[in-house]
């Protein structure tokens, strides 16, 4: 199971502060989308645009908004004591703004309670991709006027659970669900081109830095966001080849992270960038700008990038794993460890004398599984935390890096993978909702007994 040099060695550098959690989100997972007064969600349009791979919804998912008691005693057989998960902003506010639905903040109510009671600290995501549909109606991450609607719910939020909850993460992975949901058009809202990429991405970063400072002011004391990183390479070392790898870096790594940062979007990298100066008022400059307690940094692949003059905008194209002969997850994305590796080294170099500290606020891996096996032999992802830790091992003094949350507790609703997806340390029956865990399961749980009892 675990080598005996890795446990000793990360007995031996973490520090018995550091955090070891797993999350979920609230879309992926809770289902009961239709009691209690939820709102619509854009993803539930989406769904029945028969856009989800395996044609499956999300309306019962795993059911954790019933489940969740006996979902967070899993944590607790783990040994794991911090939880991730998202607030469903229809659930809360199922217009988007204006009524507060009380049955919504007293699930979350319940769940918190129930955190704290199994001794777990809740570690709240604001925003993971399901933004209430009478708000896309209105233009979504297009309309400018969703800056104040999200600041709006960020504080009923904090308002009703800051008493409990002491660490926030603003938003999940922007540059996913504003170039998936709003350039190519395969997540929700389903949106495409620049006209609704560009204006979305300057709203959302416009979200992010003012959601920071706003929970910031209100006493919060642990507040970040989570971005999603790829390690980038050139297919060879030309220059034509070279120069494209660099705009598609700027583009996924740096649209979100820059403007925080106070660096302003990558425009002299990536030119097509310019085009937001239209949806940029004189006061953004300031707004745009957070320094928040700590960066989350999700990384899952790499991609390589040849020149092509033929795609538009980049003039790069990514040449797939699977025709690179190199090994594919469930999501058609590489397999390749050294990734994360590649990330943190950039981002210690790029932020600078602006560096933060670092939570790996997801990791995980998901492969075809079978379903009757039991535990699931999943040795690939045993694997793969192997290479994490490893990596860990070479970053977590140097770079300050405070946690790592596994992804995901238990296997869930991919979004437009549907349930095809796996990344669970537990399997999930999605007829019987049964949960099992996999071998990793075990895996982590050793883990963390050998770390305690060091």
């Amino acid at each position: 199971m675990i080598k005996e040099d890795l446990s000793s060695n990360l007995k031996t550098i973490v520090s018995p502060d550091f955090v070891w959690g797993a999350g979920i989100s609230a879309y992926q997972t809770e289902g009961a989308r239709d009691i209690d007064g939820s709102g619509k969600s854009i993803w539930e349009n989406f769904e029945q645009g028969r856009r989800i791979k395996d044609r499956s919804t999300a309306a019962q998912a795993c059911n954790f908004y019933n489940s969740f008691p006996s979902d967070l005693s899993l944590m607790n057989w783990l040994g794991l004591d911090h939880f991730k998960t998202s607030i469903s902003w229809p659930r809360i506010m199922p217009n988007g703004s204006g009524a507060i639905n009380p049955k919504g903040l007293a699930y979350y109510d319940r769940l918190t309670d129930e955190m704290l009671n199994k001794g777990i600290t809740p570690w709240y995501v604001a925003y993971h991709w399901d933004l209430p549909q009478v708000l896309q109606d209105k233009g979504g991450w297009v309309n400018r006027d969703i800056v104040s609607y999200f600041l709006n719910y960020l504080e009923v939020c904090h308002k009703h659970l800051g008493d409990r909850v002491d660490n926030w993460i603003v938003m999940n992975e922007p540059i996913v669900f504003a170039g998936a949901g709003y350039f190519l058009g395969i997540h929700a809202p389903g949106k495409v081109g620049l006209k609704n990429f560009l204006p979305a991405m300057h709203h959302i970063n416009l979200a992010n830095a003012e959601g920071i400072n706003f929970l910031q002011a209100e006493g919060a004391k642990n507040v970040g966001t989570a971005l999603s990183f790829a390690s980038i390479q050139a297919v060879d070392d030309s220059p034509k080849n070279e120069e494209a790898a660099q705009r598609v870096h700027a583009t996924i790594n740096q649209t979100f992270l820059d403007p925080m940062l106070g660096n302003w979007y990558p425009t002299t990298i990536a030119p097509f960038l310019r085009k937001i100066d239209k949806y940029v008022r004189s006061s953004d400059m300031t707004k745009i700008r957070a320094t928040p307690d700590f960066l989350g940094v999700q990384v899952y692949t790499r991609e390589v990038i040849k020149h092509s003059y033929l795609m538009p905008y980049l003039q790069a194209k990514i040449l797939s794993a699977k025709k690179r002969n190199m090994p594919v997850t469930s999501l058609g994305q590489e397999l390749y460890y050294p990734a994360l590796n590649e990330i943190l080294d950039w981002l210690v170099s790029h932020m600078g004398s602006k560096k933060v500290p670092l939570y790996i606020t997801e990791c995980g891996v998901s492969m075809p599984e079978s379903d009757t096996i039991h535990p699931v032999e999943d040795g690939y992802r045993m694997q793969y935390y192997h290479a994490v830790f490893e990596t860990l091992l070479l970053h977590i003094q140097s770079e300050d890096v405070r946690g790592l949350f596994y992804w995901s507790l238990m296997d869930n609703f991919e979004w437009a993978e549907g349930y095809t997806a796996p990344f669970g340390l537990f399997h999930v029956d999605f007829n019987t909702l049964e949960r099992n865990p996999k071998q990793s399961a075990y895996w982590v749980k050793e883990l963390a007994e050998r770390l305690k009892r060091g």
